[in-house]
């Protein structure tokens, strides 16, 4: 049998790691040989991580999406810093990469436009009424941002490991929302499956009659127990999460040759959407309702298949979550706040975003270049701009968050910070955009994967409108994943030497994708 080839560098560092591991061990088996079967057992992981280097990348987004770290220090006592080291795992396929495979460092526009935002973060908290509060924004930005997205953008290289990183991802929506169905469909909600599937009732509540039978639950019932709030204990914010996973299942059903991949698509599309549904977001339903527009207006979905796609949606609502569609109906009344004579009032919750995205708009008006500081409005402006009677169609009296991305985002950081952070999302979605027309011809995998991509940078700007950037990580991991398929497409088309994502402006119908993979639209 032929043995692998090592390198020179490769060798020594593999005959120093060995002979470190063998000192290390024998000094502590013979002090506590417990202590030394476990780390035997961490060694044997590390070197399995190091010889499969994808391995480690799989774990750190599956974990990093599931919420896994904050769970393990919520509800099990591990340390926060042991918990959050795991996105350190991708050091592994980085070290393996610049060592092994000699490649270079990557470091885009993106990267640069977020050290940019940086200093803006910098600038405005001399603002700060409270600068500890701003340097916890900061480090925050630093570590689910900044950190999070270099370590991404070199460890996803190859298109191999794109497919398999946007894989794991799926995987991970559908574990979610096949637990959040579960809860639905037993009525279990107890059960937080170790805190991956919370819900806003307390332990023990009774969900049986007195007779001990099954209760049917009302409307009355709906509102007592809040909607399914996945990993991050927040049902919005859960929608959103899962919303942006929704195109990346979509594409991969319909662009997929294999069988089984695409049922694998199928089934985790349906329950992502089973998930969403159970949040009872209406901005998860709003911004649905625009990438299915989307899709129609580049030619993916007729509108026949759109009012078969609404007519399941439907469906889907009825028998998994009947409450959803009066909750959805109520969006209709938000023109009453600006009727002279209401006919239909908004509700509590409509009232209150609307109070409190008009204050946070004024808040950047009176401070518009740099805003007010990195986290100070909603716990020292958001009150008293609430009780403002120009604006305040309800009366909050306590200190909330603007609800929406970009206004809170304006009152904080100013014209100057808002127009940075607007400029890291929307250069790479340009470029999604210009992927998806040059490979519609001669590479249609890629063209599905850039637009799939740019639907899912969409689907979070879209709930944005109704959600401040709380649980940041999640988007800054979108956005390595565009950035580090935007330099694959890049070399893709360096080996094929035809790519230039600023200046190609060729396109396709979309059929003609769709066909060359043996798939075809809904």
């Amino acid at each position: 049998m032929r043995m692998p080839h090592l390198t020179t560098p490769s060798l020594v560092v593999h005959t120093s790691l060995v002979l470190l591991c063998t000192v290390c061990g024998m000094l502590i088996l013979e002090h506590n040989p417990l202590f030394a079967l476990g780390l035997v057992a961490l060694l044997g992981v590390l070197a399995a991580l190091w010889v499969w280097p994808e391995l480690a990348t799989g774990l750190v987004f599956f974990a990093v999406y599931a919420n896994l770290p904050v769970i393990a220090t919520r509800f099990h006592g591990i340390p926060q810093m042991v918990a959050g080291s795991v996105v350190l795992l991708l050091a592994v396929p980085i070290v393996h990469a610049l060592m092994i495979g000699k490649e270079r460092v990557i470091v885009d526009h993106t990267f640069l436009l977020m050290l940019a935002f940086l200093v803006v973060l910098f600038a405005s908290s001399c603002f700060a009424r409270d600068t500890n509060i701003a340097v916890d924004w900061i480090l925050t930005f630093l570590q689910e941002g900044i950190v999070l997205y270099w370590l991404i953008l070199n460890a996803v290289r190859t298109l191999a490991t794109l497919r398999r990183v946007i894989g794991v991802l799926l995987l991970a929506g559908s574990l979610l929302g096949a637990l959040s169905l579960y809860q639905e469909m037993t009525q279990s909600y107890d059960s937080r499956f170790g805190g991956l599937a919370q819900r806003g009732v307390e332990q023990g509540t009774d969900t049986r009659s007195a007779h001990g039978e099954p209760r049917v639950r009302t409307q009355a019932d709906r509102d007592e127990i809040e909607r399914a709030r996945g990993p991050v204990e927040e049902s919005n914010r859960y929608a959103q999460i899962l919303l942006v996973l929704l195109p990346l299942a979509l594409f991969r059903f319909w662009g997929e040759r294999s069988p089984s991949t695409r049922r694998y698509a199928a089934a985790a599309a349906i329950l992502i959407l089973g998930g969403i549904v159970l949040t009872y977001s209406r901005g998860a339903f709003v911004t649905l309702m625009l990438i299915l527009l989307m899709l129609m207006g580049m030619r993916y979905l007729r509108p026949a298949q759109i009012l078969t796609a609404l007519a399941a949606l439907i469906l889907t609502m009825v028998l998994v979550a009947p409450g959803y569609f009066a909750r959805v109906s109520t969006i209709s009344s938000i023109t009453g706040l600006m009727a002279d004579k209401q006919t239909v009032k908004p509700d509590g919750a409509i009232r209150g975003r609307a109070t409190e995205m008009l204050a946070a708009l004024l808040v950047f008006r009176d401070h518009p270049v740099l805003g007010v500081g990195p986290g100070q409005y909603a716990p020292f402006y958001s009150r008293e701009y609430h009780l403002n009677p120009a604006i305040a169609f309800r009366h909050l009296p306590r200190p909330r968050p603007a609800h929406s991305l970009y206004f809170q985002m304006a009152a904080e950081t100013g014209v100057i910070g808002l127009a940075i952070f607007m400029a890291i999302v929307l250069v790479p979605m340009y470029q999604l955009w210009q992927a998806r027309r040059h490979w519609a011809r001669s590479r249609p995998d890629l063209a599905n994967m850039a637009t799939a991509l740019l639907l899912s940078l969409v689907a979070y700007l879209g709930t944005g409108i109704f959600l401040h950037l709380a649980y940041q990580r999640y988007y800054w991991l979108l956005l390595a994943v565009v950035g580090a398929a935007l330099q694959i497409f890049q070399r893709e088309g360096q080996a094929s030497r035809t790519y230039d994502p600023v200046v190609e402006d060729t396109v396709s119908r979309p059929e003609r994708l769709f066909s060359r993979q043996g798939g075809s639209p809904l």
